[in-house]
C-alpha cells in the first residue's frame, strides 16, 4: 500500500518547478553492491517531491555490483528494488558519492548506505524509535496469530480490538515523530518519515511536524509540495465541511451535496475497481445499507477509476450489485488533489454536511449506527 511514485533518469542540472522558482540541481552517485550476480536495481523517488519528471532510474548488476548517478536538489527518501525479489526500506540519499549494500535476503529493511546523514543521523533515529518500531511487530505478530487462529474471520469484538490498537499506535508514532523533530528540526529522516506517512493520509499532527521543520527543510522543493498537500488534505479534517467533488454517476449527473442534508448519517467510500481491500468491505457494505438506509444512513460510492476502466467500473456495480449512489472521479483527480492516495478511504458525513470520522471501520460504523438509528 505504499505509495512509491514513478521512477526517474535525472539528466539535467536546472530546471523550473510548479512553484515558479529554479533549483539547483546537485550530483549525486552511488556505487552499490548486492549478494546476486545479474539482474535490475531500480531506484524509486518520490516522485511529486523531486522536480525531475523522467523515466525510471535503473542499473543491470554485474559482478554483484550496480552504480547509479544524476542531480537531485536536496538529500532525497528514496527506496530500491531488486527485481521482483527485493525491496528496501526508505532510506536518505544526497550530493557527492555514497555507497550502498544490498542483502536481498533482508527485504523492507535499511540497506548498509554510507552517507552523511545515514552514517551521522541514523542511529540516532532508529535508537529513539525502537519503543515503536518494538510496538508495531508486536502488533503484525498478533494479528497473523489471530488471523491464523479465526481463519481470517476473526469476531466483531476482536476486529474491533484491532483496529484501535492500530488506531493508537499510529497515534503514538504520529506524537512520537513530533518529539523527535522538536528535538531535531534539520532531520532529513523525520522529514521525509513525515512524507510517507503523508502519503496514508493527512493528519492535523502533520502541520504541527512540518511547522516545526527548519526553513531550510521547508523552503526546498519537497517541503513546498509537503506544504501543499498538508493545505490540501486540511479540507478534510474532522469537523470541516466535505468539499465539492466534480464527479458524475454512471447516467452523468453530477454529485451534489444535498445529498448529505437528506440522512442522519452519509458514508462517502473511495474506492476503484482493481482495489482488492476495497471491493472486500462491499458484503460488510451492503448488509449495513440494508440494515440502516431506512433508518437515516446512506452510502455514497466514489471511485478513482481511470477513464479506460469505466467498463469495468460500471460492471462492478452491476456484478455486485452496489445499489447504493456511485460516482466517478475520472483518474482520482479530485481524490488526489485532497491528499487521498490509499484506498479504500472514507468519511463518515452528519446531516450538516460535516465530516464526522475519516476511515472509520465497518465494525465501529455499525456500532454507532445501531447506537444512533
Amino acid at each position: 500500500m505504499k505509495k512509491w511514485g514513478v521512477l526517474f533518469i535525472i539528466s539535467f542540472l536546472i530546471i523550473n518547478n510548479s512553484f515558479g522558482k529554479k533549483y539547483n540541481q546537485f550530483y549525486f552517485k552511488i556505487e552499490g553492491t548486492i549478494n546476486a550476480d545479474t539482474g535490475t536495481v531500480y531506484l524509486n523517488f518520490f516522485t511529486e517531491y523531486i522536480p525531475n519528471k523522467a523515466k525510471e532510474l535503473k542499473a543491470k548488476v554485474k559482478n554483484n555490483k550496480f552504480t547509479f548517478s544524476g542531480y537531485i536538489p536536496e538529500p532525497q527518501g528514496v527506496n530500491i528494488l531488486y527485481d521482483d525479489r527485493y525491496m528496501s526500506s526508505n532510506f536518505i540519499i544526497q550530493k557527492g558519492l555514497q555507497t550502498i549494500s544490498i542483502n536481498i535476503d533482508s527485504t523492507r529493511k535499511i540497506p548498509d548506505v554510507k552517507n552523511m546523514i545515514m552514517i551521522n543521523e541514523y542511529p540516532n533515529y532508529t535508537s529513539f524509535f525502537e519503543q515503536i518500531h518494538n510496538k508495531w511487530r508486536f502488533y503484525y505478530q498478533k494479528d497473523d496469530s489471530l488471523r491464523i487462529i479465526y481463519n481470517n474471520k476473526m469476531p466483531e469484538e476482536i476486529k474491533i480490538n484491532q483496529t484501535k490498537e492500530y488506531d493508537d499506535l499510529c497515534n503514538f508514532e504520529n506524537s512520537s515523530l513530533l518529539t523527535y523533530v522538536k528535538k531535531r528540526p534539520n532531520s532529513n529522516i523525520a522529514f521525509w518519515r513525515t512524507i510517507y506517512l503523508m502519503s496514508w493520509g493527512y493528519e492535523p499532527i502533520f502541520d504541527t511536524i512540518y511547522n516545526i521543520f527548519t526553513e531550510k527543510l521547508k523552503n526546498g522543493y519537497a517541503g513546498k509540495a509537503l506544504n501543499k498537500k498538508l493545505k490540501n488534505g486540511k479540507q478534510l479534517s474532522v469537523g470541516k465541511q466535505f468539499p465539492t467533488i466534480q464527479c458524475v454517476n454512471t447516467i452523468n449527473e453530477r454529485f451534489n451535496s444535498d445529498i448529505f442534508y437528506k440522512s442522519k448519517f452519509t458514508l462517502v467510500d473511495f474506492w476503484y475497481s482493481k482495489c482488492g481491500p476495497c471491493r472486500a468491505q462491499f458484503n460488510s457494505l451492503k448488509n449495513l445499507y440494508k440494515k440502516y438506509s431506512n433508518k437515516g444512513f446512506e452510502i455514497v460510492g466514489i471511485s478513482i477509476d481511470k477513464d479506460t476502466d469505466k467498463k469495468e467500473w460500471e460492471n462492478i456495480i452491476i456484478n455486485e450489485k452496489l445499489i447504493w449512489q456511485q460516482y466517478w472521479d475520472i483518474n482520482g483527480k479530485d481524490a488526489h488533489s485532497l491528499s487521498i492516495f490509499v484506498f479504500p478511504t472514507n468519511f463518515l458525513i452528519d446531516s450538516s454536511g460535516k465530516i464526522m470520522y475519516k476511515n472509520i471501520s465497518m465494525e465501529e460504523l455499525e456500532e454507532l449506527l445501531n447506537k444512533s438509528l
